[in-house]
């Protein structure tokens, strides 16, 4: 008896480990029936085309098509694989705002680029918590150095934005009513207002300013203040409107697994903006017309 006992329990495991194969089997089909799969709708993402270190796209030599890179793609990219999406879109946007209205319409999938919005303005579904924390700060010219504790500080000064950083909604309405502050698209013509002396500060991310400084070849002529003025949160999100949001849970945990060294997250992302001024190594440095008060 004993082994026709043994041969029962070998027919049940090997019963068991089938039914679980083939449950994991269906699950993954499941999910590239509706998105990411061969034959199924690309599992697309949004990009911003020029806000490094965070991201930005280059031409392929090879091939001419625009890629995608910047900080924390490696891990969005292994995710991919993990994850079993096979078909992969990039949808190419200039500003914040163009990426926010692609995910509330379900014309995009999944963003890594995500600021916290009412989730019911916002039509995204947020993965917890958010993975890395964007500090906005005063920038100004050394010679004439603006250090401020709080937005208020800011009173009877003119500032600029870049459109494409999406900062503007975020501090409308806690800005001194006498506050100017003109909203400009690129870096280049925010960094030519800035040092011409047209404005005061320009209010940014600290990333985002030392990377462009860099590439401009201007940082030893700015004063980059000490304090986070805003500290925004970047979330991975799921568009609602999407049939890719299915991944959300799956993608989560793996993407969880990649981020957990704080340490090693910094490091990408100081190499990513070396990365970026390196690529611009042989232009001149940003030229840019005094104005007359300076």
């Amino acid at each position: 008896m004993k082994p026709l006992k043994n041969f029962s329990l070998i027919l049940l495991c090997l019963f068991l480990c089938s039914a679980q194969v083939q449950a994991s089997s269906a699950k993954k089909k499941s999910i590239t029936f509706h998105c990411g799969g061969r034959d199924s709708l690309p599992f697309s993402i949004v990009v911003l085309r020029n806000y490094p270190p965070f991201s930005w796209t280059q031409i392929n030599k090879e091939n001419g098509r625009e890629e995608r890179m910047g900080f924390i793609l490696d891990a969005i990219e292994e995710t991919i694989k993990e994850v079993n999406i096979e078909t992969v879109r990039n949808q190419f946007f200039d500003s914040f705002q163009q990426t926010q209205k692609a995910m509330l319409r379900g014309n995009a999938a999944f963003s890594f680029l995500s600021y916290y919005i009412d989730e019911a303005q916002s039509g995204q579904d947020y993965a917890y918590p958010a993975y890395f924390g964007n500090p906005f700060i005063v920038v100004s010219r050394s010679s004439k150095a603006i250090e401020v504790s709080d937005l208020s500080d800011l009173k009877g000064l003119k500032g600029v934005v870049r459109e494409e950083e999406g900062i503007e909604p975020l501090v409308r309405n806690t800005l001194p009513t006498d506050t100017k502050l003109e909203i400009v698209s690129g870096a280049e013509t925010a960094f030519r207002k800035l040092l011409s002396g047209e404005v005061d500060y320009m209010l940014t991310s600290k990333y985002a300013a030392e990377a462009e400084a860099r590439r401009f070849k201007v940082r030893e002529i700015l004063h980059f203040g000490n304090t986070a003025l805003r500290h925004v949160k970047y979330f991975i999100s799921f568009s609602k409107m999407s049939p890719c949001r299915s991944y959300k849970k799956i993608f989560s945990e793996h993407f969880k697994e990649k981020i957990k060294n704080k340490v090693e997250m910094e490091k990408n992302l100081q190499k990513h903006i070396l990365l970026w001024a390196d690529m611009h190594r042989d232009e001149p440095p940003l030229v840019y017309k005094l104005s007359e008060s300076e």
